[in-house]
């Protein structure tokens, strides 16, 4: 799979948890393509954010909520997603906001 850095990484995630964790090991949290690997998501991560070297990637998957809908058809999903925890070296800075 080859895809330009901005298909594979889609957002970042700002929740209370990737807070803490920013502040404790550097580490950021992103939604990224489910069909992406620890080695693409690095090089997507340091082709979109110059002079940052990444040190390691977390990934996890998550399988889409059951949703009901209001149709003939009843119930529906989410569809399934990937998150990745990117570590950078220390003194490396993404600004996110």
């Amino acid at each position: 799979m080859n895809l330009d850095p901005h298909h594979i990484v889609k957002r970042p995630v700002i929740t209370e948890e990737s807070q803490i964790q920013l502040g404790k090991g550097n580490q950021y949290t992103f939604r990224v393509n489910p069909k992406a690997n620890k080695i693409q998501i690095r090089e997507a991560i340091e082709a979109l954010f110059p002079n940052i070297r990444v040190i390691r990637v977390n990934t996890m998957n998550y399988e889409g909520k059951m949703r009901r809908q209001f149709t003939q058809r009843g119930a529906g999903r989410k569809p399934d997603w990937k998150k990745a925890i990117v570590t950078l070296r220390p003194g490396d800075k993404i600004e996110l906001i």
